[in-house]
């Protein structure tokens, strides 16, 4: 066991810089739960994740400029053509947005690739939007793993109430999405 906290606490950083790659916050934010465990630094872990990111975003961008061939299809040439017109309307401030928004993270830097956009500015404010991005999210994982840690040492003795509420989270979902395919299934 303590061979493998060894190799986590080692290979973490490199597993968490090529997670980041495409851009998922779920791997800087077990690292920020692992660093409020001592079993990482906050810091690195942030370092590493934007660091990812960034080489990802202009691994994309690179690939969509110089391999046009690899992105020229129907599935994507609309999309590239959207965020081309967001790009000339929002410019920076999608640069910031498109981490944090799912299925958007990686089509950015392929639109910016592909279209006339500077690439040297693109890169300039991709490092501080990663920056912030692993900040923010490595720093609520440090919390919010901080905050779930001390419900479990206030509730240990009620050790029964998490499975429960668990099982009504998903029974829950398990309703809406019933709800949800219904009204789609009758009109």
């Amino acid at each position: 066991m303590e061979g493998m906290i060894k190799n986590l606490e080692f290979y973490g950083y490199i597993l968490l810089f090529f997670s980041s790659f495409g851009g998922t916050f779920l791997a800087i934010m077990a690292a920020g739960a692992l660093s409020s465990l001592g079993k990482m630094d906050l810091l690195w872990s942030i370092v590493f994740a934007s660091s990812g990111n960034m080489v990802g975003n202009m691994l994309l961008v690179y690939l969509a400029k110089y391999q046009r061939k690899l992105f020229k299809n129907k599935k994507y040439s609309r999309k590239i053509a959207l965020i081309y017109v967001w790009l000339k309307r929002y410019g920076i401030i999608l640069i910031f947005a498109n981490k944090y928004i799912y299925g958007f993270k990686s089509i950015l830097p392929i639109a910016i690739g592909m279209s006339g956009y500077s690439i040297k500015k693109f890169a300039f404010w991709n490092i501080f939007s990663t920056l912030l991005w692993g900040s923010i999210m490595g720093i609520c994982g440090f919390f919010a793993s901080s905050i779930i840690i001390d419900l479990f040492h206030s509730f240990k003795e009620y050790s029964y109430i998490f499975p429960l509420i668990f099982i009504c989270v998903i029974l829950c979902l398990i309703y809406a999405i019933f709800k949800k395919s219904q009204k789609s299934c009758c009109h």
